[in-house]
């Protein structure tokens, strides 16, 4: 069982996710509605894996995801990104750049979020783990 903390100030996100982690897998999901929510969570029970939304409140989900790689108590954290809306081009080439433990676009099927999960946690830790999108 792993400790998943998703950061993002979206209930129907939240809800959406919460709603497959619950009832298909052991995992324990807290949530944070902003970057500083998410740091002080970290603060408080480092996690296994993070969910990052990219657009929200406080410093925005690229700089918080470069942040976290920066700082060694959190660099080998498996980082996913998601969001409910399509990604734009710019957006996805800044994705690209950062090389994220995995990408989620929303509505995303159970099983491929299970997967996602099973893969970012299996590649915890190894420099092979970085996920590079495909191109636009």
């Amino acid at each position: 069982m792993a400790y998943l903390l998703m950061i993002d100030d979206n209930p129907q996100s939240q809800r959406y996710l919460e709603r497959i982690i619950r009832l298909r897998s052991r995992h324990e999901l807290a949530f944070a509605a902003s970057s500083q929510e998410g740091i002080e969570s970290m603060v408080e029970r480092r996690p296994d894996l993070i969910f990052l939304d990219l657009f929200i409140p406080g410093m925005d989900g690229f700089e918080l995801f470069r942040t976290l790689r920066e700082h060694p108590a959190t660099r080998e954290i498996p980082i996913v990104i998601h969001t409910p809306v399509p990604f734009d081009q710019v957006t996805q080439l800044k994705l690209r750049r950062i090389q994220a433990d995995g990408v989620l676009e929303f509505p995303i099927e159970a099983s491929e979020l299970l997967h996602v999960i099973k893969a970012a946690l299996d590649r915890r830790g190894r420099d092979v783990r970085r996920w590079v999108p495909p191109p636009a």
